[in-house]
C-alpha cells in the first residue's frame, strides 16, 4: 500500500541482480584467464622459447588460485553496494540474461589480458636468466594480483571505479588484504615453499608483478571510457 516500499523493493532487486552479475563476471573472467594461460603455454610454448614440458603453473598452484584466491573476493562482490545510478537505469527486458554483449566482451577481454600479462611475465623472467622456480613464482603472484585488480574492475562494467568509489566495499578490501597475507606466507614460509613450488621474491620482483597486474585495471578503465563514448553517441544519434 506504500509506493515508497515498491520503489525500495525495485532498488533492492536491481542491486541483487547486479551483484550476481559482478560475482559471475569476476569468477568466469578469472577462470577464462587461467585456461587461456595454460592453453597458450601448452600450444605455443616452443614458439615462445619455452623448453619442452615447461608450464607457467603447476597443479597445486592452480588449485590454490581457484580455491583460496578467487572465493573471498567473489563473495565480497556479492554484497557490493549497488551502483549510484541503479534507479536511473532502464528496466531490464524480462528475458534478458546476465550474459549481455557488453558482459561477454569484458569476459573475453579480461581473460585474454590476464593470460597475456601472466604468460608475458613468466617468459620474460625465464629469459632473463632467472631460475624456473622464480619464473613460476612470478607468474603465480602476477596471476593472483591481476585477479585482485580485476575484482575492483568487476564492481562496475559501465562506470569508472573512481565514480563507484574504490573503498566503498570494505568486505572486498578485507578479502584482498587477507589474501595478500596468505600469499606472502605461501611465497616466504619455508614450510609452504616446497609443496607450492614457490620462490622467495625480491622487492624488484614484486614491483614487476604489481605493475604488470595493474595493467588490467588501466585496460578496464580505458574500456569503460570507450564504451561510455559509444553509448553517448548512440543516444545522441537517436535523439537527432
Amino acid at each position: 500500500d506504500n509506493f515508497a516500499s515498491i520503489v525500495a523493493a525495485v532498488e533492492e532487486g536491481r542491486g541483487i541482480f547486479g551483484n550476481i552479475k559482478k560475482y559471475l563476471v569476476y569468477l568466469l573472467s578469472c577462470n577464462l584467464g587461467e585456461i587461456l594461460l595454460m592453453a597458450t603455454a601448452i600450444l605455443f610454448g616452443p614458439l615462445l622459447g619455452l623448453p619442452a614440458g615447461v608450464l607457467p603453473l603447476v597443479a597445486i598452484q592452480i588449485l590454490y588460485v581457484n580455491l583460496a584466491t578467487d572465493g573471498l573476493p567473489a563473495i565480497a562482490l556479492s554484497v557490493d553496494p549497488p551502483d549510484t545510478d541503479v534507479m536511473r537505469q532502464k528496466p531490464r527486458p524480462r528475458r534478458q540474461t546476465i550474459f549481455t554483449p557488453p558482459v561477454l566482451r569484458y569476459l573475453i577481454l579480461a581473460g585474454l589480458w590476464t593470460a597475456l600479462v601472466t604468460l608475458g611475465v613468466f617468459v620474460w623472467t625465464l629469459n632473463s636468466g632467472c631460475s624456473f622456480e622464480e619464473a613460476q613464482s612470478m607468474c603465480f603472484v602476477t596471476l593472483i594480483l591481476v585477479q585482485f585488480f580485476n575484482a575492483f574492475n568487476c564492481r562496475s562494467l559501465e562506470h569508472s571505479l573512481f565514480k563507484a568509489g574504490p573503498f566503498t566495499n570494505r568486505w572486498l578490501l578485507l578479502a584482498i588484504g587477507w589474501e595478500c597475507v596468505m600469499l606472502s606466507l605461501v611465497i616466504y614460509l619455508p614450510l609452504l615453499q616446497e609443496p607450492f613450488h614457490t620462490y622467495a621474491l625480491s622487492v624488484q620482483d614484486w614491483s614487476i608483478a604489481i605493475l604488470s597486474a595493474l595493467s588490467i585495471f588501466v585496460m578496464a578503465e580505458l574500456y569503460k571510457f570507450v564504451m561510455s563514448l559509444v553509448r553517448s553517441r548512440s543516444v545522441a544519434s537517436v535523439a537527432n
